[in-house]
């Protein structure tokens, strides 16, 4: 009988666990940005090193982050643009701001995965963890 009770209590967990982490994975999800080196730039400031895309600052250095990626990855990742990640950031601000009753006050606490992407060769790609100077 206490078998039977653990395995139900277990399995409730296990279910509320899934839609908790689903939840919380549609609001706060990895971005991928693609650094186009015809348009977009890395710049230093103060001693920081930024890559500069559509006139918004990626600091490179504060998670010290940085791996490589095959093309056959790539091909799997969705990439956002700059304006569509201010849009998002917009309404989730409002949502995340209102639902958990918090103060937010960088896009970077919604966003806890900004990660840009370099292409190195027709076959590699650089994929740096950023964080996004947004105010």
């Amino acid at each position: 009988m206490e078998a039977k009770i653990v395995i139900r209590n277990s399995f409730y967990l296990f279910v509320f666990l899934c839609c908790t982490t689903n939840v919380i994975g549609q609001s706060i999800t990895s971005k991928y940005l693609m650094f186009n080196k015809t348009k977009d730039s890395i710049v230093i400031l103060d001693a920081i090193m930024y890559y500069k895309i559509d006139n918004n600052l990626f600091d490179i250095n504060r998670y010290e982050q940085i791996d490589t990626l095959s093309k056959k990855v790539m091909n799997e990742q969705r990439f956002i643009s700059v304006e569509k990640l201010w849009k998002e950031g917009k309404e989730l601000f409002h949502k995340v701001s209102t639902d958990k009753n918090l103060l937010i006050e960088t896009y970077n606490e919604i966003f806890e995965n900004i990660y840009v992407i370099e292409k190195l060769s027709d076959c590699k790609y650089k994929r740096t963890r950023v964080w996004w100077v947004d105010y």
